[in-house]
C-alpha cells in the first residue's frame, strides 16, 4: 500500500506536468523578422517587399538634395506586414538616392 505522502508527491508531479503543458499551449507562436526582402523604385516611388517571416517592414532611404547646399532628406514609408509592399514617395527621382534599405521588426 502506498503512503499518503507518496500520493501527494505523485499528485504534485502530475499537477506540475499539466501546468507546464498548459503554459506551452498558451505560449505565442515564435516570430521571425521579415526576410527575403527586395527594394525597387518606380516612377516617383521607392518600395520594399518582404515575403518570409512575420512582423513588419518599411522602406527607408536618404536622398541627396536638388541643391547641394541643403541637407539630405530622409524618406520613411509606413510599416507594412510581410507580403505587402511598403511604398514611399521619391519626388526627386532615382538619381538622388544616396542610400536605401529595409527596416524590419518582428
Amino acid at each position: 500500500m502506498k503512503s499518503p505522502s507518496h500520493k501527494r508527491v505523485t499528485g504534485a508531479v502530475a499537477f506540475a506536468a499539466a501546468t507546464a503543458g498548459l503554459v506551452l499551449a498558451m505560449a505565442p507562436a515564435a516570430q521571425a523578422a521579415p526576410g527575403d526582402c527586395t527594394v525597387s523604385s518606380g516612377s516617383g516611388t521607392l518600395s520594399s517587399l518582404c515575403t518570409s517571416g512575420t512582423g513588419q517592414h518599411r522602406i527607408h532611404a536618404v536622398l541627396n538634395p536638388l541643391d547641394p547646399r541643403l541637407p539630405q532628406r530622409i524618406v520613411l514609408a509606413d510599416w507594412a506586414p510581410v507580403g505587402q509592399a511598403s511604398v514611399a514617395s521619391n519626388p526627386w527621382g532615382a538619381g538622388y538616392v544616396a542610400s536605401v534599405w529595409v527596416d524590419r521588426t518582428d
